[in-house]
């Protein structure tokens, strides 16, 4: 069997299957600068960032996402 890599999570910015304070500072950069986001962090999806499920990686996440830390 071929081993799939776990789905992203919600707030697992880094990719690193874990959502805890390692997450922080790749969250501010998706927030400040999507594009250097994305450059410094290849292999993951912004949307993980999306932690109120709008769509979008915005100023809205922000609660959401530290209640999930």
């Amino acid at each position: 069997l071929n081993s799939l890599p776990p789905p992203p999570r919600v707030a697992d910015l880094n990719c690193d299957g874990v959502v805890d304070f390692d997450d922080i500072n790749p969250f501010v950069l998706a927030l400040s600068d999507p594009a250097g986001y994305q450059a410094a962090f290849p292999n993951c999806n912004i949307l993980t960032g999306d932690c109120n499920g709008d769509g979008y990686v915005d100023f809205d996440d922000i609660n959401p996402f530290v209640a999930l830390l």
